[in-house]
């Protein structure tokens, strides 16, 4: 895979679309400073996923969009596109049968960022999931920028480790890791919360459980409640219903009386609706007649009002009149006054119009005349200026020459203070000693190899005989700690058996028989199962002639237990028990024996037999036996092991006396060693600086020759340059002549122009004045003569207004006369009605006088028909309320859900209304001792139930995923602790193998910080030739960058990117060092695609292909390319 085009559209100085091809392993881009060719690697990095606008150079991500420039707008958006040639297949997965990949990146103002992967648009994360592992990326050892050298070799260890990882392909795998370890956080952080959800829910199921119980109950007790209330509704209804039953009979007897007293009493009724009749129409006539007086009323008034308001407006006309007649001889006078105002003002615009005429025509004369001065000024100006042009024309090639002999003399002096240099450097060169110096470090490092190989020797024989001593060491260490072992054994078990003994309880006075009996080998455990407990048997050496103990003699039976002892007391008992090994008795046919032992130790007596209690292991006649023997083992062994730790010491001695020899052999061989590193280097260089001095000679004799010839050439140059300037001397001295004159003509004629020109500004201001003279007074005509036509206008006005107010005066006196006819009319009709009015109200009151006499006579036969009526109204009442009551009894049964017919169908027929109600409070009484009731706990807990199944899965599966992710991250570490051991292993001994291929010599070498694979920082240790620096900052700038190149070439011989792009990383390198750089570049291009920026010819000149990048325009980069081979071919041809 390698990139084959670039193409850029608005990003930084690239403004236009510009396509920059790469068809060559090897591609210089060139131009000067400021002009755009990091913004080509800036473009890549940005592509390649870049986040940090410090790292392209800017604020903010929006600063790679072209901003403007002198002569261009700003731009929009910003885009670049990477075009790869895959056809070698490198790219992962889907886009390895492709033959060409694109990538590309937009970014506008709004600061929105898009990628597009083949023309489809995709996230950041698809761009890097392609290069993981291929070593690109936007801050990967593929794209190294300027002061990038520098920041890589001094970077910190964790710094360092990245640039690894990427050559190891682990990147991928830490990106893995990465997104594993959230998954576990965000899997961790899950499976608490289920946790603590799943108690929480645990909490509630347990309450809720309880409350199930509950509020089942309590739905049983209000079914119970609900049925006892439905039934006491019906039983009070069934009450009160018999009650309605009753009040209606009542009812319709009292109906029937009603009917009757109504139909005698028929009659009376049509005399009294007679009456009414007749006061009802006096009263009808009452109305009208009221009615008709207040219409009279109501016109008399208005007629008045109307008559009023006539008077008014006649009174304001004539005031209006007087006031139009006031204004009408104002206007009169005025009118007047502007006339005579008007005249004289049309004189004085006259004069003005006559004077400002005068003023014009003298200003154009002047004017002419200025034209006229200006011309002969200019052509006077036009000469001078000429002369001068040539004059300073002259003058510059006099000062040209002039620079030239200064020049030519600085040359020659130049060329002469060369020559003396390379005369002093030769004399000094022939002068110098380095010749007799190399003889001498030659034959100091002869004699130091030999004492080196002596020392060598030395300190191989010091070497065996250390073996030797070392291995005699060791077995004497061996032997002492198998005594010390076995002395120490010895101890543990006399310790232990006098512990099983006793010894250490028992005073020296008083003595167990065992300690002071003998018993001779085999027989011991007999002895002391005859005696039985020993160990509480004591004795006193004092009182062996007590009859009952006795000591060994030789009138002791040979077939008794006493037989068996040796020395010590023991009791007479053992005198009278016989041994016989299978135990037969007819030793007891002897009166002196009283039992027969057996092999096993039982005792046989006559008819009575004892078995052997104890064992012969832990017999403590044995035990006592054993410890003896053990003491005299001990003494033995630590006499043994004095002698072993005294030859330990002996030979240990002689170890540190043998090590302390092959130390001092191994300090001096260390320091010949050194010396002779140090005479050889010393000898080397003096070799160099003895062959560089005669090439210096040889080189200086070269220099010397032109320099010869220079000098003559320079000579007759300087010769010919002051004839030129003598010469052009003279012509500028008469060209002065001739300017002198010209100038006092210019200055005459520019003197009189400036005069005229004078003269007409000052006619100009005159004529300028006038002209305002003219427009002032036309001003003032024009204002009174407005003024006059406003005053005829308002005396016009005041005539016809007069007029008008005449003729409304006299309109209004004939509604005038009309009106106070009408107003006596209606005062009649007044009066008129006053008198009807009278004769009607008399009718009225007989009218109602005669109707009130018939209806006292009617009120007695009425006043019991009444009492009648009310006794039925309070029994409707009353029947009324107790069909409500009934009613209102009911109401529960629709709250309950309840039929009546259902009740009164499944009602207990022995059920009474007390009963039932005491009913009612026992349940009522159970509800309250249930307290507060959560109704909802049945169907809650149901809930709750299957959502604690469901968290219970749930928690099994975040386990099982908790379980497989930390697998994949233990496999993970596995592999990138692999690939990275096996990568820095490679990359350090390919760092160590090409840093002296480019230094000429020297060492350098990688190393970890720590032993943790995953975590271990990096650091670098370089050594140039005839250096020995602790720290890799101490090198000068060339040197570090040629150790940061030999480091970032390494990793490429591992794990080639497709490309690397340097910019000016050959900066800070000499000649030298460039042509070695040149050489890695030119050698590591067979398999890499290199792009880099450089300043240096001898970089250029090792490219394919130059490309250029020029900014003609300001703020605007273009491209140039240049085929090297194709211009090499023009060339030759």
């Amino acid at each position: 895979m390698r990139l084959s085009t670039i193409k850029l559209a608005g990003f930084k100085s690239f403004v236009e679309p510009t396509k920059i091809p790469f068809p060559d392993q090897m591609t210089c881009v060139v131009g000067p400073n400021g002009c755009g060719k990091s913004n080509v690697i800036d473009a890549v990095r940005w592509v390649l996923g870049e986040s940090s606008a410090k790292n392209l150079r800017g604020d903010a991500m929006t600063d790679v969009i072209f901003n403007g420039s002198t002569n261009r707008k700003p731009i929009s958006q910003a885009s670049v596109e990477l075009i790869f040639d895959n056809t070698q297949g490198k790219l992962p997965n889907t886009f390895a049968d492709r033959n060409q990949v694109a990538i590309k990146r937009l970014v506008t103002r709004d600061g929105q960022s898009l990628y597009f992967l083949n023309g489809s648009k995709c996230r950041k994360r698809d761009i890097t999931d392609i290069f993981l592992g291929t070593g690109l990326g936007p801050r990967s050892y593929a794209i190294i920028e300027q002061g990038m050298i520098s920041r890589l070799i001094e970077s910190k260890p964790q710094e360092l480790r990245v640039f690894l990882e990427e050559a190891a392909g682990v990147s991928k795998y830490k990106e893995r890791r990465r997104e594993t370890q959230t998954r576990i956080k965000s899997t961790r952080e899950n499976l608490e919360r289920l946790l603590d959800v799943r108690q929480e829910l645990q909490n509630q199921l347990d309450k809720l459980a309880v409350q199930s119980v509950e509020a089942k109950k309590y739905r049983e007790l209000k079914s119970q409640e609900r049925t006892l209330k439905g039934q006491i509704a019906v039983l009070k209804w069934q009450k009160l219903h018999q009650q309605q039953l009753d009040k209606s009979a009542q009812i319709k007897k009292l109906d029937d009386q009603i009917s009757f007293f109504k139909t005698a009493h028929s009659g009376h009724d049509d005399v009294l609706a007679s009456l009414d009749a007749q006061v009802q129409a006096q009263q009808d006539k009452l109305d009208d007649a009221q009615q008709q007086q207040h219409h009279t009323h109501t016109e008399l008034t208005r007629s008045e009002q109307q008559q009023i308001s006539i008077k008014q407006q006649t009174l304001s006309l004539k005031q209006n009149l007087a006031k139009l007649e006031q204004q009408k001889n104002q206007s009169e006078e005025v009118k007047t006054q502007q006339q005579s105002l008007c005249q004289e003002l049309d004189d004085n615009l006259q004069q003005a119009v006559e004077h400002n005429l005068m003023c014009s025509e003298q200003v154009i004369e002047l004017t002419d005349e200025v034209n006229r001065l200006l011309e002969i000024k200019n052509a006077d100006t036009s000469q001078w200026q000429s002369l001068t042009e040539d004059y300073q024309k002259l003058n510059n090639q006099q000062l040209a020459h002039a620079n030239a002999v200064k020049h030519t003399e600085q040359k020659i002096s130049y060329v002469k203070q060369q020559l003396t240099q390379l005369d002093e450097q030769i004399d000094e060169l022939k002068r110098s000693e380095i010749e007799q110096q190399l003889i001498q470090q030659q034959q100091h490092r002869q004699t130091l190899t030999e004492q080196l190989a002596n020392a060598q020797t030395a300190h191989s024989r010091g070497q065996s005989a250390q073996a030797i001593q070392q291995q005699q060491l060791d077995e004497a260490q061996q032997q002492w700690q198998h005594l010390s072992q076995q002395v120490n054994e010895l101890k543990a078990g006399i310790a232990g058996l006098k512990t099983t003994l006793g010894l250490e309880k028992n005073s020296d006075k008083t003595l167990t028989l065992f300690k002071q009996l003998t018993v001779q080998p085999g027989y011991e455990f007999l002895v002391e199962q005859a005696l039985s407990s020993l160990e509480h048997i004591y004795v006193s050496p004092g009182k062996a002639e007590n009859s009952t103990w006795q000591i060994p003699s030789q009138s002791v039976a040979s077939n008794s237990i006493a037989a068996f002892i040796s020395a010590g007391i023991y009791p007479e008992l053992l005198n009278h028990i016989a041994y016989d090994a299978e135990g037969q008795t007819h030793h007891l046919n002897d009166a002196s024996y009283i039992a027969v032992m057996d092999k096993q130790g039982a005792l046989h007596g006559r008819n009575w037999h004892l078995s052997g209690e104890k064992n012969a292991e832990n017999s403590l006649l044995l035990m006592h036996k054993k410890l003896k023997q053990q003491e005299t083992l001990l003494e033995q062994q630590q006499q043994a092991l004095t002698d072993a730790h005294s030859t330990l010491e002996e030979h240990q001695a002689q170890a540190v006396l043998i090590t302390e020899q092959q130390n001092e052999r191994k300090d001096t061989i260390h320091q010949l060693a050194q010396q002779l590193a140090v005479a050889t280097t010393r000898g080397d260089m003096l070799k160099a600086q003895a062959d560089q001095h005669q090439q210096q000679v040889t080189k200086l004799q070269q220099q010397r020759q032109p320099l010869l010839e220079q000098q003559q050439q320079l000579t007759e140059l300087l010769g010919e340059e002051l004839d030129k300037n003598e010469q052009l001397a003279e012509q500028l001295e008469a060209l002065a002549v001739e300017l002198n004159q010209a100038d006092s003509t210019r200055i005459n004629s520019d003197e009189g122009y400036k005069q005229a020109l004078n003269n007409a500004e000052q006619y100009k201001t005159q004529a300028h004045q006038a002209n305002l003279n003219e427009q002032k007074v036309r001003s003032e005509w024009q204002l009174s003569q407005t003024k006059l036509n406003h005053a005829e206008q308002a005396l016009t006005m005041a005539v016809e207004g007069t007029q008008e107010l005449i003729e409304q005066i006299e309109a209004l006196l004939i509604p005038e006369q009309e009106l106070a006819l009408s107003i006596e009319q209606l005062l009649v009709q007044h009066q008129q009605g006053e008198q009807t009015l009278v004769d009607i109200q008399q009718q009225l009151a007989q009218a109602k006088q005669e109707l009130q006499t018939k209806q006292a006579s009617l009120k007695t036969s009425q006043t019991e028909l009444v009492a009648l009526q009310e006794q039925h109204q309070k029994l409707s009442i009353e029947e009324q309320s107790l069909l409500i009551k009934a009613q209102a009894v009911l109401e529960p049964l629709s709250e309950l859900n309840q039929n009546l017919k259902q009740v009164l169908a499944e009602l207990p027929a022995e059920l009474s209304l007390n009963a039932a109600q005491n009913q009612l409070a026992g349940v009522s009484n159970q509800l309250e001792q249930l307290g507060a009731v959560n109704l909802a706990a049945i169907d809650e807990f149901e809930q709750a139930k299957q959502r604690s199944d469901y968290l219970n899965n749930q928690l099994d599966d975040l386990t099982q995923a908790l379980t497989a992710l930390e697998g994949a991250i233990h496999k993970i570490d596995r592999e990138t602790k692999t690939r990275f051991k096996s990568t820095f292993d490679q990359v350090n001994h390919d760092f160590g193998q090409l840093f002296p291929k480019v230094f000429g010599g020297g060492s350098a070498y990688l190393e970890l910080t720590s032993d943790d694979l995953l975590e271990s920082g990096v650091s670098i240790m370089a050594r140039p030739p005839g250096k020995k620096n602790s720290t890799i900052h101490l090198l000068s700038g060339g040197e570090k960058a040629l150790s940061a190149l030999s480091l970032v070439f390494s990793i490429f011989r591992l794990n080639p990117a497709p490309f690397c792009m340097l910019d000016e990383v050959d900066a800070p390198l000499d000649d030298a060092n460039v042509v070695r750089f040149c050489r890695l570049v030119e050698e590591m291009s067979q398999s890499v695609q290199f792009i880099y920026i450089s300043h240096n010819k001898i970089a250029m000149e090792m490219a394919g292909r130059l490309t250029g990048v020029t900014m003609a325009e300001p703020g605007v980069s273009r491209m140039v390319a240049v085929d090297i081979e194709q211009a090499v071919q023009l060339a030759h041809a």
